[in-house]
């Protein structure tokens, strides 16, 4: 266990998370959510979902008491002026890859609270019969008898312990530190598990339901065409991946796209290549998947933190996340 945490017990035993609460400091705070709804009824990967309906819902009327909420204008009016930030708690409400439940669930309880949300999509995934990697192997592994998987450029075995949602979220995790083609890697898993089977229809929103969203005023970012990895592509592929995606929202949706949030989203799936990428490709803002305050917004405006939703956070636990976090 790190200091980090050995401090976040200690003070949570004594008391003093509340007033560590009280203090967070002013700037802009975001959130990142994926799917809604039950995880224990999907066939693809359990760990994408943040919430259920119900808890998105009561997230939302507490985040309403803690926050203004803004939309991503408001970040990028931040970046253009930061001293606005220096008296406010904000905080902007994301989701990644585009899911039809960010449509069908999550849509309509934003509504409901009079919140606005920004929607960073794979464009890849929209209009087609694509299933993603990640839900992918999750589906694979779901419909195997094997208790242990190691591909031939993995370090360390990931063993099955009686948690499907640990073992696919283990096997996710040898997957992205190869750095070898995911689709290799999918193609050797199914060769590994003797996989025959096809794979289920995949669940995405349609460019008919992102038009409606943001007409009714939510805000639509790109999050690349085939939702890979970018620092492990050609400087070809990544501006591919960033142009292209850019050029279908705009194309099918009739509207600017200047917002980015990086492929899952951790320090070593983006690098200095990717930010000069975004910057030539007409991007003003990038979010990455790693938890901190943004306050200096005009110097991280391609380096925004997102704090992650997950399963049956209560308050107290968003609380706890969020006073411990670093201040960038």
């Amino acid at each position: 266990m790190d200091l980090k945490r050995i401090q976040m017990k200690l003070e949570s035993w004594m008391g003093l998370t509340g007033h560590r609460w009280k203090n967070t400091p002013n700037g802009l705070y975001s959130i990142n959510l994926h799917r809604v709804g039950d995880l224990d009824k999907t066939s693809g990967d359990p760990n994408v979902y943040s919430c259920t309906q119900e808890q998105l819902s009561a997230h939302l009327a507490f985040l309403k008491t803690q926050f203004d909420i803004v939309s991503l204008n408001d970040v990028k009016a931040f970046v253009a002026n930061p001293k606005m930030l220096s008296q406010r708690r904000c905080l902007t409400i994301t989701f990644d890859d585009g899911y039809a439940d960010n449509y069908d669930c999550a849509f309509p309880i934003l509504q409901s609270h009079h919140v606005p949300a920004a929607f960073f999509i794979a464009t890849g995934l929209i209009g087609n019969s694509v299933l993603p990697w990640w839900d992918k192997v999750a589906f694979v592994l779901k419909n195997s008898p094997l208790n242990q998987v190691k591909l031939k450029n993995w370090k360390h075995p990931v063993c099955f312990k009686g948690d499907m949602k640990l073992f696919i979220r283990g096997v996710l995790k040898e997957i992205k530190a190869t750095g070898v083609e995911l689709e290799q890697q999918i193609k050797e898993l199914e060769e590994v598990s003797d996989f025959q089977g096809q794979y289920p229809t995949p669940e995405f929103m349609s460019w008919e339901q992102l038009k409606l969203m943001h007409q009714q005023g939510m805000t639509i970012g790109a999050h690349s065409h085939h939702h890979y990895i970018l620092s492990a592509l050609t400087d070809e592929d990544i501006l591919f991946e960033l142009q292209h995606s850019k050029h279908l929202l705009e194309k099918n949706l009739g509207i600017n796209v200047n917002a980015f949030s990086y492929p899952v989203g951790n320090q070593s799936t983006y690098n200095d290549g990717v930010i000069e990428a975004l910057k030539s490709s007409g991007y003003e803002l990038a979010f990455n998947f790693r938890p901190g305050v943004n306050f200096h917004v005009d110097k991280k405006r391609y380096d925004l933190h997102r704090f992650p939703i997950e399963p049956n956070m209560t308050p107290a636990d968003f609380k706890q996340m969020v006073s411990y976090a670093k201040v960038y």
